[in-house]
């Protein structure tokens, strides 16, 4: 027994004896080490999976969103003038027009309008000429607008505003002008059946201008007189609340249709001709509606009807 024990003492004194092998320690301590190294990756692949499906998550959100966008209101300049414009007509038509709304006067003028729609009697020639333009309305806003109307979806019909503006000219279609998708600049448009077959039809476009004509025509009456004719549709004017927002309906209309012509323009002329828009929709102004019937049948023809044609 003594033997023993002093065999195992120098063994032990002699020798790592009980002390764990270096290299068996090492491979321990390799493997603890890559066992966090092991949990931190999967921590960290985690996180960047978690990373990674909230930005899928965030863009298609805002791909949804970008789908349910149906206006393009403040993201050009011109919207917001669209905007302030038709503010503007309205305060005026409730609030600082001159007359009052639905006078004896007006409604003598509307009924005698609506009994004899060519010669209405004790109605001033002048301003009957003036106010049969409204007809013209929605025919020049239909050949500058829709050419250029966008295609996304979940856009404003323009059909609406264009059959309502015949009555309330741009207290609809201020609005839809403000709020719409914004318009197409490119040369190449896709245009509806519509669009080829009404808008961009030079006979119903001619057509138009006569018609315009016609209308202002209406007026032949008051030029036995003019000067009485001119006083007495500026007195009208002064007076009559209807009379007033007529009128200035019909300017901020006139006004607008600068803006639809020249950029009408753009995309139908040669790239070079293109500084000339701005001078031919202020051209347009010379003569109120009828400037844009005859801009519209003198205008060249869209590129894709142009290239459908030939």
């Amino acid at each position: 027994m003594k033997c023993i024990l002093a065999l195992l003492l120098c063994t032990i004194l002699s020798s790592d004896g009980f002390q764990i092998n270096p290299s068996i320690r090492a491979g321990v301590v390799v493997q603890k080490q890559q066992q966090k190294y092991n949990v931190v990756d999967r921590k960290r692949d985690f996180a960047l999976n978690l990373f990674e499906k909230k930005k899928e998550k965030s863009a298609t959100t805002l791909a949804v969103d970008e789908e349910e966008n149906w206006t393009d209101f403040g993201k050009s300049p011109v919207t917001y003038a669209y905007g302030a414009a038709w503010l503007l007509l309205v305060s005026f038509a409730f609030i600082f027009a001159p007359g009052e709304l639905g006078s004896p006067s007006d409604t003598a003028f509307l009924k005698s309008i609506l009994d004899n729609p060519t010669a209405p009697e004790g109605v001033n020639p002048f301003f009957f000429g003036i106010f049969n333009e409204f007809a013209l309305i929605p025919i020049v806003l239909g050949c500058t607008i829709s050419p250029r109307t966008s295609d996304e979806k979940n856009v404003i019909p323009v059909g609406i505003p264009l059959f309502l503006s015949s009555f309330i000219a741009f207290f609809v279609i201020g609005p839809y002008l403000a709020l719409r998708k914004t318009p197409s600049t490119e040369e190449q448009v896709e245009d509806d059946w519509i669009t080829q077959n009404i808008w961009e039809n030079k006979i119903f476009n001619y057509v138009t201008v006569v018609f315009g004509i016609l209308c202002l025509a209406s007026a032949a009456p008051g030029f036995a007189d003019p000067a009485e004719s001119w006083k007495g549709c500026l007195e009208f004017i002064g007076s009559s609340r209807f009379a007033a927002v007529s009128v200035a309906d019909l300017s901020m209309i006139t006004l607008i249709l600068t803006k639809e012509v020249a950029d009408d323009y753009k995309i139908r002329c040669n790239p070079e001709n293109q500084d000339r828009a701005g001078i031919i929709g202020a051209s347009t102004a010379l003569l109120p509606i009828l400037g844009t019937a005859i801009y519209c049948a003198a205008r060249p023809s869209l590129p894709s009807a142009a290239n459908s044609e030939s």
